[in-house]
């Protein structure tokens, strides 16, 4: 094992997967090593995060709220305005329209809440439709430094994801005014909804919001900044920054020996791909699938049809659907698997699964396209050719072959893939150089402080309100209540 592990390292060093920041004009690459300290050690700030929720919870909450909680572990004053997307549905259709747009309420909320409460930093998160971008112009007008993550494609498509009728789009990219995508009813299969989506962009693409009144945009993925760099969408400066996870996660020892596949079932997510796959595998692995969705039926037929082919071998390439599990229970289940499949046809913007499954110490396989083959590299996982069932077959056999080429057999019992073994702590690894809630800390404050500088040279040291000495880090600080979020609340 230990030799297999000094290969694998041997074979793929850091030089591999690191880049010079002077790869990204202006940016900082996320591959690069953590090792420095924060700019100022005893910064402190007075930040306001902008978020509009999903009528179904999603990625863009979690990450919302991680790092609300995460700046508060770390002693900065943390503000929250947020909004809810279905409140929108009682104001009535022409109202919607018109605060998707320009929505002058919340921006009148956000000065006052800037100037009352001296912020430093306003970083918004989705602002889709609830809040609309003329909130980042107001807070930059009222002296905050404004800043963004870019969670999706949204100004750049009405849909938000450049995936329509199963196959990726890039019809709208480079477009000044959307036409296809109002032709196609992108948005909620509603021409009116997606004219809404067309015009926000317009508007703000003519009065460059983007590019006058945001200091900086945050991409979680070289990926997703590169998106936006050849869409010629006027924006400000992009660095990439990726996502973490606020929660520990022990260590898993793949005992369960299975392959794993969590996500929602649906055509977008590869889910036919990795079924095709399967039955052609050469070597020995069960295949576990977690999550409801459109093809639900689908994955149930296949499963019992693979259990009734293998009732004289049940280790074999066994399909097992799940169901839909609470996330302790995800987390146990990606811990005990020998690796985790996301074979997404979608490209993805990050992949949050991904560095779960790293902190779970379970090597990961993905498809070649996307944020999500950025975080996975040989020594870790692999990558496969997007809808290529085959090629999907061939990396995973690749995976559960042993060093003499010959299949491992399924008597061996869990436990018995060598490489898959030997890659988990150098997955777990993985997760503690890039993916914990101390790097990601250090990353955010050096691009509020680079921000800051920029714009506010002489703010740049005056904003240590208090030293973060002696502050315990382990435990959240209550956020300030908003008297905008009590009259969301009485709204809603």
């Amino acid at each position: 094992m230990n030799l297999l592990i000094q290969r694998l390292y041997r074979a793929f060093p850091a030089s591999y997967r690191l880049a010079s920041s002077s790869a990204v004009p202006g940016g900082y690459l996320y591959q690069q090593p953590i090792h420095f300290s924060p700019p100022h050690p005893q910064l402190r700030m007075r930040i306001l995060l902008v978020h509009s929720y999903y009528r179904l919870r999603g990625g863009e909450d979690v990450v919302f709220e991680a790092e609300a909680n995460m700046l508060e572990s770390f002693g900065h004053e943390v503000f929250r305005y947020t909004r809810r997307n279905e409140d929108l549905v009682a104001q009535g259709r022409l109202a919607n329209f018109k605060n998707t747009i320009w929505n002058r309420e919340v921006a009148d909320d956000i000065t006052r809440l800037i100037r009352s409460q001296r912020i430093d930093v306003a970083h918004f998160h989705n602002t889709f439709p609830a809040i609309s971008p003329l909130s980042i112009r107001a807070a930059h007008r009222a002296g905050a430094v404004t800043v963004q993550t870019l969670h999706n494609s949204r100004p750049l498509c009405a849909a938000g994801v450049c995936y329509r009728d199963h196959q990726p789009c890039t019809a709208c990219i480079g477009k000044t005014f959307a036409l296809p995508a109002i032709q196609h009813a992108c948005f909620h299969d509603s021409r009116m909804a997606t004219s809404a989506v067309v015009l926000k962009n317009l508007v703000h693409r003519a009065k460059k919001t983007f590019q006058n009144y945001l200091d900086v945009a945050i991409a979680p993925t070289k990926y997703v900044r590169d998106r936006y760099v050849s869409s010629n969408f006027p924006f400000a400066p992009i660095v990439v920054k990726p996502h973490f996870i606020d929660v520990e996660l022990a260590t898993g020892a793949g005992r369960g020996g299975y392959a794993l596949f969590v996500g929602r079932l649906s055509e977008e997510k590869g889910l036919r791909t990795l079924l095709e796959a399967w039955p052609k595998l050469r070597g020995h692995l069960p295949l576990k699938i977690i999550g409801k969705g459109p093809l639900e039926n689908e994955v149930r037929d296949v499963a019992a049809n693979s259990l009734r082919h293998d009732q004289n071998n049940p280790p074999c390439n066994a399909v097992e659907h799940l169901g839909q599990l609470d996330q302790h229970s995800v987390y146990d289940a990606i811990g005990d698997a020998a690796v985790l499949i996301l074979p997404s046809h979608c490209a993805e913007s990050f992949g949050r699964v991904v560095i779960e499954a790293y902190a779970k110490g379970t090597p990961v396989v993905c498809a070649n396209q996307g944020g999500q083959a950025e975080l996975v590299h040989p020594g870790v996982g692999g990558t496969f050719q997007s809808g290529d069932a085959d090629d999907l077959a061939r990396v995973i056999d690749s995976l559960i072959t042993l060093t003499n080429n010959q299949p491992d057999a399924a008597a061996n019992g869990p436990g018995r893939y060598e490489v898959l073994d030997a890659m988990r702590p150098l997955a777990r690894l993985e997760y503690e150089q890039y993916y914990t809630a101390a790097i990601n800390h250090d990353r955010l404050q050096q691009i509020y402080t680079n921000a800051i500088a920029k714009r506010w040279p002489d703010r740049h040291h005056s904003i240590k309100d208090a030293p973060l000495e002696g502050i315990d880090t382990r435990t959240p600080h209550p956020s300030p209540v908003l008297p905008t979020t009590e009259r969301r609340t009485e709204t809603a």
